[in-house]
């Protein structure tokens, strides 16, 4: 609807659609009712068209905040050309922890207003593992076999295969 009518989809998704949408995908509710980790095992981040990943933390919460995030896994959104070209990748927070380590011993003290960082998205893509890419709407990665063609192989023999060369 958007590229039909030439309208950028910038700022439209949100980033609780993020969090349900890979809650379908990894089948995990959550337990989220306040701040803290997004679902149940995992941090959910997005960004557009290559852009760092940005973490947030607030001053009475955000030393336990970097602590969760070293212990669940974190799924990164990466979209691009209003939302046509969607990346799913998946770190552990174990492996993300050469920056929460970091970003925890520069905790500030006195802490200002926000305690923002950024996972750039260059490391993400050399360092996360791609489970599912998008295109248009439809899943190209991985490749996923159609039910229809499941159906048409139903039955068939290698000496069935020769008959038909």
């Amino acid at each position: 609807m958007y590229r039909a009518r030439d309208v950028h989809s910038g700022g439209k998704v949100q980033s609780s659609d993020w969090e349900v949408f890979a809650s379908i995908l990894v089948k995990d509710v959550g337990t989220k009712l306040t701040k803290g980790v997004d679902l149940s095992k995992y941090e959910v981040k997005s960004a557009e068209n290559g852009g760092n990943y940005e973490y947030q933390y607030h001053k009475n919460t955000g030393r336990q905040k970097l602590k969760d995030d070293m212990r669940v896994g974190h799924l990164f959104f990466d979209h691009r050309n209003n939302l046509g070209s969607v990346d799913l990748r998946y770190v552990a927070g174990a492996d993300l922890s050469v920056f929460f380590a970091k970003w925890l011993k520069e905790f500030p003290e006195p802490y200002g207003q926000r305690y923002r960082k950024n996972v750039p998205f260059g490391w993400v893509k050399q360092n996360g593992q791609l489970l599912m890419s998008l295109q248009d709407g439809e899943v190209t990665y991985p490749q996923l076999e159609s039910a229809s063609a499941q159906e048409a192989g139903k039955g068939l023999t290698a000496h069935d295969d020769e008959e038909e060369s």
